[in-house]
């Protein structure tokens, strides 16, 4: 539960500031193309730093991992908020895909502190309260940039990623520990590249073409200020807020 809450409230300060990148991209003179660079980008860093955060907690452990990919999300959102140039923007976007890596370390954590038969329900409902997180993210950021533009959501994300880290610091205990009390667990087989390769070569499987149904579809999510002028960070709050409905109720049905 004190991870779900931590995963909650970083989901929360992802998704105030997801929206408004497109926008603030567009008034700094991107192009679409630029506009779509500056998104993939967190993928792009999260991709190449995932499986060095999984070395990393292997060897020190889960918590400090986690810690650690708040405290750098903190910094990439403290300079979103600051952010004067095309530059600046993306490197605020590769260091948040830094710290963002640490996703698959959350996941292992949630593996390790569930028993095996619990191990599946206890994923889903990860994937939900995180979902939940996407549907308050939107709202609160358009509501921030209601009290001054670019800097409040960026700051704000960044206060909640400090408090959050703050709270697990307190609070999240090192999964060997909980190891110790329930006994040994059963070792993972499948590796990051090894799954890439899978989504990549196995379009045959159903999970490798959910992923790439997800991915086309969120696509357009990049196209907001390019389809609709008439639109502003503020008002995109409220159309984001669905599909993080949809997640969190399909991640707790498919648990």
């Amino acid at each position: 539960s004190i991870l779900f809450v931590t995963a909650f409230v970083d989901m929360v300060g992802f998704a105030m500031i997801l929206p408004l990148l497109p926008y603030y991209a567009v008034h700094l003179g991107a192009s679409g193309l630029v506009v779509g660079f500056l998104i993939s980008a967190f993928s792009l860093a999260q991709l190449a730093v995932a499986p060095l955060w999984g070395r990393f907690s292997d060897r020190y452990g889960r918590r400090p991992a986690i810690l650690a990919g708040l405290l750098v999300t903190a910094a990439a959102y403290a300079l979103f908020a600051f952010a004067g140039s095309l530059a600046a923007l993306l490197f605020s976007r590769v260091i948040q895909g830094v710290g963002g890596g640490t996703i698959g370390v959350v996941q292992a954590y949630v593996a390790d502190a569930s028993p095996p038969e619990q191990r599946v329900k206890s994923l889903g409902w990860l994937s939900a309260v995180t979902s939940l997180g996407a549907v308050a993210g939107p709202a609160i950021g358009s509501l921030m940039v209601g009290l001054g533009g670019q800097r409040p959501p960026g700051l704000m994300a960044a206060a909640l990623s400090l408090l959050i880290a703050g709270f697990a610091w307190r609070f999240l205990r090192e999964t060997r520990e909980l190891d110790v009390e329930r006994g040994p667990r059963a070792p993972a087989h499948t590796g990051s590249r090894s799954a890439l390769g899978l989504v990549l070569t196995r379009w045959d499987r159903p999970a490798s073409r959910l992923i790439w149904i997800y991915a086309i579809a969120i696509a357009p999510s990049t196209a907001p200020p390019r389809r609709c002028r008439s639109c502003s960070p503020r008002g995109w709050g409220s159309p984001s807020t669905p599909s993080g409905i949809s997640s969190c109720t399909s991640g707790e049905w498919a648990s």
